[in-house]
């Protein structure tokens, strides 16, 4: 039977849409599907470079920097998904698309175990898929609340956030079990074979929980408030592809990034000049009111010396008087404001003021995220040299009972589920009573600053680590202090002595507490802070954080030869600089909430 879904949600209504429990039970899916893949996914890196002689020697480094380069790709993406989602197709048909891929790839990961090149094709559909409704889907969910309910939007991405570490948390348990799985190593009749299948069932699961997440989703198709893209058809084609182009500009370096430098800067030059010869086009066609499109045109009236006052191109000024107009005086100046602001107030005078608001609302989101990428370059290292560290501590957890390394970062999630009520109803109100209003911003500021000590933290066991294999080479214990495979082996022989891993517990604690107060904030503030056609777009703005602070640990660790723990008091540097700068621009910020039309 046909529906007619509903384009803008339900003002009067007070209580929860319909449509957020198929979207928190697609996200739980989802999240488990994408964490038990990366839960293993470093440690098979490491183990397909090793079997290879030319990578071999520094497995690690080269593991380290693509697996971080894999997960810039996958929160890069999203970019590309936002624009599909807000200019051709709509948010839940680019969410449901993809997650096809998304299952796809997921598919090439168990079939192909073992090949190198079955893993980068499995990673770039993941990445393809994951990334591209990245941003659909939570922008999607806050869609989905109107005024009436609006004050619902901060519990609905905190329940959000809890299911999302909900499904991390049993995926990051489960899987490695799975891949270590005694009864799957015997069925596929031992040794590598048997290896080899449990590998596979344990990139297989991921997948089944992905086709689950699908599922889910569309259940949940004829309650969802289904906002249309604008413009859609052909121009939505042509500025799809255009904004494709100029994103693949830099975009390509995901894939071209090991090639000579004439191929990197021809394929840029040719995305750019494709990208605008689409856009120019597409304008000629029919005047875009778009992020570019009103940016240009400030831009030009700008340097031409057409100010605010002047009068060409200005669009009826009764309507847009009307437009101005607001209940809300706060709202009403900050429009009258723009309009007489010399590089905005000619667009809002030629597209409106719901177009030109974007533009500016962008450009100041961005100068605040920004500064986000350096947390996201430290929070991702629990995938990759967090576990790094662990392989070379002790794992016992009590008498007769070892955690496998790859299953250390679960604690982060139930941590997570933990620490927030804590926020919520201890840190956050005993910030209040000293007097302190604990917006968005500042509790993302403290969050950086407590992001810097986890480092200093994990640094510091990464000394006593290091002091422990010390003793263990000058004893002969072990050949070499750099090969994890050795030290691992000599610490299950019981023949040599390590850190326990209990003692990465104090760090753990210390960066999900920064996460309960940056991540989940940011996508709280990313949301409330973008204007109604824009918001998948900031999304994606959000997610380009991620993959900015990625691209920067996969940069250092290709240099290679840099010790752990220097590797670990680099980054506690860095985001003690960041987190000073983001105090500095949080203060000068200027909060502005958009409700949903």
């Amino acid at each position: 039977m046909s529906y007619t879904p509903r384009t803008s949600p339900d003002h009067e209504d007070t209580g929860w849409p319909p449509g957020v429990r198929y979207i928190i039970g697609n996200e739980g899916c989802e999240r488990f599907s994408y964490y038990g893949m990366r839960a293993i996914l470093f440690a098979y890196i490491v183990s397909l470079y090793t079997q290879q002689p030319q990578y071999a020697a520094n497995a690690e480094d080269l593991a380290t920097s693509h697996y971080h380069l894999w997960v810039a790709g996958v929160y890069a993406l999203p970019m590309i998904g936002a624009i599909i989602a807000d200019r051709l197709l709509g948010k839940y048909h680019t969410i449901l698309g993809l997650s096809l891929v998304y299952c796809l790839g997921h598919a090439v990961l168990s079939a192909t175990e073992g090949s190198i090149t079955g893993l980068w094709v499995g990673l770039g559909l993941i990445a393809v898929g994951s990334g591209g409704i990245k941003p659909c889907v939570s922008a999607h969910v806050g869609d989905q609340f109107g005024k009436k309910n609006w004050f619902r939007v901060k519990a609905v991405y905190q329940a959000f956030y809890f299911i999302i570490n909900f499904g991390s948390f049993f995926a990051t348990l489960l899987i490695p079990a799975v891949r270590d799985s005694d009864t799957l190593i015997k069925m596929g009749g031992g040794g590598d074979a048997g290896k080899s299948l449990a590998m596979s069932v344990a990139f297989a699961i991921p997948g089944v929980l992905m086709f689950i997440a699908t599922l889910f989703f569309w259940m949940g198709r004829k309650v969802f408030v289904h906002v249309p893209p604008k413009p859609g058809g052909k121009l939505g084609t042509l500025d799809a592809l255009s904004s494709v182009c100029l994103f693949m500009a830099v975009g390509h370096l995901f894939f071209t990034g090991s090639m000579p430098w004439y191929i990197i800067v021809g394929a840029s030059i040719g995305f750019l000049v494709a990208g605008f010869a689409l856009f120019f086009y597409r304008q000629r066609l029919e005047q875009d009111e778009g992020f570019l499109a009103v940016l240009m045109y400030a831009l030009r009236r700008y340097f031409r010396g057409e100010d605010a006052t002047s009068k060409a191109d200005d669009v009826d000024s009764a309507a847009l008087e009307k437009q101005i107009d607001s209940d809300n005086p706060d709202v009403k100046a900050r429009r009258q404001k723009l309009l007489e602001h010399k590089l905005f107030g000619p667009a809002m005078r030629r597209f409106g003021v719901e177009a030109a608001e974007g533009p500016v609302a962008v450009l100041k989101i961005i100068s605040v995220f920004f500064l986000v990428s350096i947390f996201w370059a430290l929070f991702d290292q629990h995938g990759s040299s967090w576990l790094r560290q662990a392989k070379m501590m002790d794992l016992t957890l009590w008498e007769g009972r070892q955690v496998i390394a790859s299953q250390t970062p679960a604690v982060n999630p139930i941590l997570v589920m933990l620490l927030i009520p804590i926020a919520n109803f201890g840190i956050y109100p005993a910030i209040k009573k000293l007097g302190m209003e604990p917006t968005p911003l500042r509790r993302m500021t403290m969050g950086m600053l407590v992001t810097g000590l986890s480092f200093v933290a994990v640094a510091l066991i990464q000394g006593a680590v290091d002091s422990h294999m010390q003793v263990a080479f000058d004893a002969g214990t072990i050949k070499s202090m750099t090969d994890i495979t050795e030290i691992e082996a000599a610490l299950k022989a019981g023949k040599m002595q390590s850190v326990s891993i209990w003692w990465q517990l104090i760090p753990y604690v210390i960066i999900t507490l920064a996460e309960v107060m940056v991540s989940i904030t940011g996508l709280e503030f990313a949301y409330t802070q973008a204007p109604t056609r824009m918001k998948s777009t900031i999304m994606g703005f959000w997610l380009l954080t991620v993959a900015l602070g990625n691209v920067l640990v996969s940069l250092l660790a290709a240099f290679g030869n840099l010790p752990l723990a220097t590797f670990f008091w680099v980054f506690a540097g860095l985001m003690a600089g960041a987190a000073f700068l983001f105090g500095l621009r949080a203060y000068f910020y200027r909060s502005q909430d958009y409700v949903q039309d």
